[in-house]
């Protein structure tokens, strides 16, 4: 039976020469060169057949790089096809290709610069974090970037040096976690030949090898104070000095920094200075945590599947988004890659099996709060939390949120008038 999609969609086309043409979406269509492609190409790097494109979703198209075409590139990421939403633009060979929806109000996301990773989001708040932090690049100003661990603070700070005027400059990184004591100083501001043991050869510290470009200090709370002191003074008047040295250097350098602790909160505590605060937070870009995101669950898992070859079934993306992912983006990559990596070389889509691992005890976070939202419960009050985030995760869809809970259909309705929980519904799209 076809399916009969509600919405229509279309796609731009940003050919070589800048100019962009828009078409209207058919179900299934293909994209080339050839003069009698349906969505034709003005680009000499691809082949007169270089795309296949089939409508998935309401707002999601499947689209299959043919043999002979370049690969689709998704920042640096390279994939030969690919479930992409609405707003996602990706490139192939010198033309730039976006999914739209005329009838919605949702942003698209603006495109990545060539050699970037992407940050990957098709949820509202996401996207706006994108937009926010494009503006923010176009500044001369400071970025503090607020998030849990894994939620691509190092990659939205690339994305900054990117977009920003500094990006012929160097981009360079530092975990001040990282860091003993005894290096941080000359890690940052570098070191002259015998400032100390082992000092053998005279060394630029980030600060200098950032010089017209950016540094992202990463896990700022763990600077000591007294260079916290000195790192202030550089933001105020760009001076530096080498460790064991006399002479003052210069150096213009964007600063951009994260923490996966809140800098307010130890800046409250005193473990973290107030002026040099305000002085890195001019811009503060706070990053949902993935749980908070979960329409991009199923749409990331779908890409780094992708990547190794497999496909998910539908079931595996519903116990995917039932999960609350402490780690972030970045444990969904490793747990997709690890089912992937296990599954038979013969096993084309993953179903929910592959996951059982998610479901260990190792696996459920130490931290209630965490894992559930909410301290300890009882069992029935636990009960109906599950039921309220399994209708949040499916947006009201029973039949998705029996599935996410292993019951049958019947089941949950008697949970639910057991509990006395009603709210808006969704059903399945027209068939």
């Amino acid at each position: 039976m076809t399916t009969v999609f509600r919405k229509p969609l279309d796609i731009a086309i940003q050919d070589p020469s800048g100019e962009v043409r828009t078409f209207r979406l058919a179900r299934e269509t293909w994209i080339g060169r050839s003069s009698e492609a349906p969505i034709p190409l003005r680009d000499p790097t691809v082949p007169a057949r270089a795309l296949s494109l089939l409508r998935a979703s309401e707002t999601e198209v499947w689209i299959r790089a043919e043999p002979e075409s370049p690969a689709l590139e998704l920042g640096s990421l390279k994939l030969r096809d690919a479930c992409i939403p609405v707003g996602i633009a990706l490139r192939v060979g010198e033309s730039e290709l976006r999914v739209l929806d005329r009838e919605s109000e949702s942003m698209p996301t603006p495109a990545f610069p060539s050699g970037t990773r992407p940050w990957i989001s098709v949820n509202p708040a996401g996207r706006e974090l994108l937009w926010n932090t494009r503006r923010a690049a176009k500044t001369p100003l400071s970025v503090y970037l607020a998030g849990e661990t894994g939620t691509g603070k190092e990659v939205l700070a690339h994305l900054i040096h990117a977009w920003s005027d500094r990006a012929a400059g160097n981009f360079v990184a530092l975990n001040c976690a990282a860091l003993s004591l005894s290096l941080v100083e000359s890690e940052l501001f570098g070191h002259v030949k015998g400032a100390f043991t082992g000092a053998h050869q005279p060394r630029p510290g980030a600060l200098l090898q950032a010089h017209n470009g950016t540094l992202f200090l990463d896990e700022i709370g763990d600077l000591p104070a007294d260079i916290q002191v000195k790192l202030l003074r550089f933001l105020e008047d760009g001076e530096l000095r080498a460790v064991g040295s006399d002479h003052v250097s210069h150096a213009q350098v964007r600063v951009i920094c994260a923490t996966h602790k809140p800098l307010k909160k130890l800046v409250d505590e005193g473990k973290f200075r107030r002026d040099l605060y305000y002085r890195l937070a001019s811009v503060t870009l706070d990053i949902p945590a993935l749980r908070h995101r979960p329409e991009d669950i199923g749409h990331l898992a779908t890409l780094f599947a992708a990547e190794m070859g497999k496909t998910l079934s539908s079931q595996a993306l519903l116990r995917l988004q039932a999960y609350s992912w402490p780690g972030n983006v970045r444990e969904l990559r490793h747990s997709v890659e690890r089912a992937c990596a296990l599954s038979s070389e013969f096993t084309s889509v993953l179903t929910e099996s592959a996951f059982d691992f998610l479901l260990t005890l190792d696996a459920i976070a130490t931290d209630p709060s965490v894992e559930w939202g909410v301290p300890i419960l009882r069992l029935d009050e636990m009960e109906r939390h599950l039921l309220l985030k399994a209708l949040r995760l499916t947006t009201g869809n029973r039949t998705e949120a029996a599935k996410i809970l292993g019951v049958a259909r019947s089941t949950l309705f008697e949970m639910l008038k057991r509990h006395r929980i009603t709210g808006p519904r969704r059903t399945q799209p027209a068939a």
